[in-house]
Protein backbone atom coordinates (compact mmCIF):
# COMPACT_ATOMS: atom_id res chain seq x y z
CA UNK A 1 0.00 0.00 0.00
CA UNK A 2 2.76 3.20 1.05
CA UNK A 3 4.29 2.08 -2.59
CA UNK A 4 0.72 2.16 -4.06
CA UNK A 5 0.85 5.69 -2.39
CA UNK A 6 3.82 6.73 -3.60
CA UNK A 7 2.67 6.02 -7.66
CA UNK A 8 -0.47 7.84 -6.86
CA UNK A 9 1.65 10.68 -5.28
CA UNK A 10 3.92 10.96 -8.75
CA UNK A 11 1.24 10.60 -10.52
CA UNK A 12 -0.68 13.29 -8.93
CA UNK A 13 2.53 15.56 -9.14
CA UNK A 14 2.96 14.85 -12.83
CA UNK A 15 0.23 15.94 -14.67
CA UNK A 16 0.53 20.31 -13.22
CA UNK A 17 3.79 20.66 -15.15
CA UNK A 18 2.03 18.92 -18.61
CA UNK A 19 -0.58 21.14 -17.64
CA UNK A 20 1.80 24.27 -17.83
CA UNK A 21 3.48 23.33 -20.85
CA UNK A 22 0.13 23.07 -22.81
CA UNK A 23 -0.81 26.77 -21.24
CA UNK A 24 2.30 28.29 -22.42
CA UNK A 25 1.66 26.40 -25.65
CA UNK A 26 -2.30 27.73 -25.68
CA UNK A 27 -0.44 31.53 -24.46
CA UNK A 28 1.45 31.21 -28.04
CA UNK A 29 -1.48 30.08 -30.07
CA UNK A 30 -3.63 33.28 -28.50
CA UNK A 31 -0.64 35.53 -28.90
CA UNK A 32 0.63 37.40 -32.01
CA UNK A 33 3.35 39.55 -32.46
CA UNK A 34 3.27 43.16 -33.72
CA UNK A 35 5.72 45.22 -34.84
CA UNK A 36 6.53 48.43 -36.80
CA UNK A 37 4.33 50.45 -33.78
CA UNK A 38 5.54 53.98 -33.56
CA UNK A 39 7.21 54.85 -30.41
CA UNK A 40 4.52 56.82 -29.22
CA UNK A 41 1.46 54.56 -29.35
CA UNK A 42 0.11 52.94 -26.48
CA UNK A 43 -0.56 49.88 -24.80
CA UNK A 44 -4.77 51.41 -25.43
CA UNK A 45 -4.64 52.37 -28.99
CA UNK A 46 -3.39 48.84 -29.88
CA UNK A 47 -6.14 46.93 -27.87
CA UNK A 48 -8.52 49.54 -29.07
CA UNK A 49 -7.03 48.31 -32.85
CA UNK A 50 -7.17 44.68 -31.60
CA UNK A 51 -10.51 44.90 -29.57
CA UNK A 52 -12.48 44.83 -33.36
CA UNK A 53 -11.03 40.96 -33.86
CA UNK A 54 -11.84 39.64 -31.03
CA UNK A 55 -11.71 39.77 -26.59
CA UNK A 56 -7.50 40.81 -26.16
CA UNK A 57 -6.44 39.93 -22.46
CA UNK A 58 -2.92 41.76 -22.57
CA UNK A 59 -0.69 43.96 -24.44
CA UNK A 60 2.96 44.20 -23.87
CA UNK A 61 4.68 46.80 -25.57
CA UNK A 62 8.40 45.97 -25.41
CA UNK A 63 10.21 48.77 -23.68
CA UNK A 64 13.73 49.61 -23.33
CA UNK A 65 15.15 50.66 -20.12
CA UNK A 66 14.03 54.13 -20.29
CA UNK A 67 10.73 53.36 -21.13
CA UNK A 68 10.63 54.24 -24.33
CA UNK A 69 8.89 51.47 -26.92
CA UNK A 70 11.40 49.59 -29.16
CA UNK A 71 8.28 49.25 -31.84
CA UNK A 72 6.63 46.49 -30.71
CA UNK A 73 4.27 44.42 -28.44
CA UNK A 74 2.82 40.98 -28.00
CA UNK A 75 -1.19 41.20 -28.13
CA UNK A 76 -2.72 38.35 -26.26
CA UNK A 77 -6.04 37.21 -27.15
CA UNK A 78 -9.05 35.40 -25.31
CA UNK A 79 -9.75 33.17 -28.17
CA UNK A 80 -7.52 31.62 -31.24
CA UNK A 81 -9.95 32.48 -33.56
CA UNK A 82 -9.32 35.96 -32.60
CA UNK A 83 -5.49 35.25 -33.77
CA UNK A 84 -6.63 33.87 -37.00
CA UNK A 85 -8.79 36.82 -38.07
CA UNK A 86 -6.03 39.29 -37.43
CA UNK A 87 -3.44 36.82 -39.33
CA UNK A 88 -5.97 37.07 -42.25
CA UNK A 89 -6.28 40.48 -41.96
CA UNK A 90 -2.62 41.10 -41.96
CA UNK A 91 -2.29 43.35 -44.63
CA UNK A 92 -4.71 45.96 -43.01
CA UNK A 93 -3.38 46.85 -39.54
CA UNK A 94 -3.03 50.72 -39.04
CA UNK A 95 -2.53 52.15 -35.80
CA UNK A 96 -1.49 55.76 -35.45
CA UNK A 97 -1.80 56.29 -39.21
CA UNK A 98 1.08 53.59 -39.85
CA UNK A 99 1.26 50.05 -41.14
CA UNK A 100 1.62 47.22 -38.48
CA UNK A 101 3.37 43.64 -39.37
CA UNK A 102 1.37 41.46 -37.32
CA UNK A 103 2.60 37.74 -37.22
CA UNK A 104 1.41 34.52 -35.01
CA UNK A 105 3.65 34.06 -31.43
CA UNK A 106 5.79 31.23 -31.99
CA UNK A 107 4.79 27.78 -32.82
CA UNK A 108 5.36 26.31 -36.22
CA UNK A 109 3.16 28.48 -37.84
CA UNK A 110 5.49 31.27 -36.09
CA UNK A 111 8.50 29.55 -37.60
CA UNK A 112 6.80 29.11 -40.90
CA UNK A 113 5.69 32.82 -41.26
CA UNK A 114 9.38 34.14 -40.80
CA UNK A 115 11.16 30.97 -42.94
CA UNK A 116 8.39 31.84 -45.89
CA UNK A 117 9.50 35.58 -45.18
CA UNK A 118 13.12 35.34 -45.26
CA UNK A 119 12.77 32.97 -48.25
CA UNK A 120 10.66 35.53 -50.25
CA UNK A 121 13.51 38.06 -49.36
CA UNK A 122 16.01 35.84 -50.17
CA UNK A 123 14.36 34.36 -53.83
CA UNK A 124 13.51 38.40 -54.53
CA UNK A 125 17.43 39.37 -53.45
CA UNK A 126 18.52 36.44 -55.53
CA UNK A 127 15.86 37.37 -58.78
CA UNK A 128 17.33 40.72 -58.57
CA UNK A 129 21.18 40.04 -58.64
CA UNK A 130 20.55 37.85 -61.55
CA UNK A 131 18.81 40.59 -63.33
CA UNK A 132 21.28 43.02 -62.51
CA UNK A 133 23.57 40.43 -63.74
CA UNK A 134 22.10 40.25 -66.88
CA UNK A 135 22.02 43.73 -67.32
CA UNK A 136 25.70 44.48 -66.47
CA UNK A 137 26.85 41.44 -68.93
CA UNK A 138 25.01 43.02 -71.97
CA UNK A 139 27.24 46.60 -71.95
CA UNK A 140 30.24 45.12 -70.51
CA UNK A 141 30.44 42.41 -73.88
CA UNK A 142 29.86 45.87 -76.03
CA UNK A 143 32.30 47.81 -74.01
CA UNK A 144 34.85 44.75 -74.38
CA UNK A 145 34.28 44.57 -78.25
CA UNK A 146 34.96 48.44 -78.44
CA UNK A 147 37.90 48.39 -76.45
CA UNK A 148 39.62 45.73 -78.34
CA UNK A 149 38.92 47.11 -81.55
CA UNK A 150 40.32 50.79 -80.07
CA UNK A 151 43.20 48.80 -78.87
CA UNK A 152 44.06 47.31 -82.26
CA UNK A 153 43.63 50.70 -83.78
CA UNK A 154 46.07 52.09 -81.35
CA UNK A 155 48.53 49.24 -81.79
CA UNK A 156 48.50 49.38 -85.44
CA UNK A 157 49.63 52.75 -84.93
CA UNK A 158 52.69 52.31 -82.55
Amino acid sequence: APQEGGCEGSTQQSPPPKKKASGEKDDKQTTVFVGGLRKVTSEDKVTAHFAKFGQVESVDIKRLPDGSSRGFAFVKFAEQESVDKVIEARSSHMIDNKWVAVRPHGGSAFNAAQNAERDAQAKALAKEERRLLEEEEGPDEYLEEKWSEKYLTVAAQV
